[in-house]
């Protein structure tokens, strides 16, 4: 069996691996439809807090929440045109799932991609992407995209530079039989 044809088995046991090693503050649900894109798992952490100075010292006032969004996708390759599209979605989800207001501190937008084959050029210009927003008033908090590629063919892990603790959860996870 040639690895293109393997791929259905290899794509499974990560995503059963990633969801079996989530935190168990994460809510996850399998084929969800997030802006016309079926994902294979979508993972959402919330956490509603009292704030906190540094960290710490409680000091009253309303809760403050913070939020992940960890999306678990397929693509039958990966070359520089098939990165800008899903580079466009992600953004898309950023503006999408973020929902700043007055009390909110951050939301990750992780988005994890599995193929088959990846272009070294595509993987090369995923290391220097970015997308950072800060919200001002009446909003507040920021938000960040995340994003990894894990290469069947070379069994690498690729992220953009804010997604390397994102890359260090999914070596984490890296199913056992494969």
């Amino acid at each position: 069996m040639s690895k293109q044809e393997n791929f259905p088995v290899y794509f499974t046991a990560w995503r059963d691996s990633i969801e079996s090693h989530l935190d168990p503050l994460f809510h996850s649900k399998r084929n969800v439809s997030i802006a016309d894109r079926l994902t294979a798992l979508h993972a959402r952490f919330d956490s509603n807090m009292e704030p906190k100075m540094l960290g710490v010292i409680p000091i009253g006032g309303a809760p403050v929440h913070s939020h992940e969004h960890r999306l678990l996708f397929s693509a039958p390759h990966l070359d520089r045109a098939a990165l800008d599209d899903w580079w466009k979605y992600a953004q898309e989800l950023q503006r999408i799932l973020v929902q700043p207001d007055a009390s909110h501190q951050f939301t990750l937008i992780s988005l994890i991609l599995i193929c088959p084959s990846a272009d070294s050029s595509a993987l090369s210009r995923l290391r220097w992407r970015a997308s950072e927003i800060s919200y001002r008033k009446p909003q507040s908090g920021w938000s960040s995209v995340r994003f990894s590629v894990i290469d069947m063919q070379s069994g690498r892990i690729t992220s953009n530079r804010a997604g390397a603790p994102l890359t260090d959860l999914l070596r984490a996870s890296v199913p056992t039989h494969l």
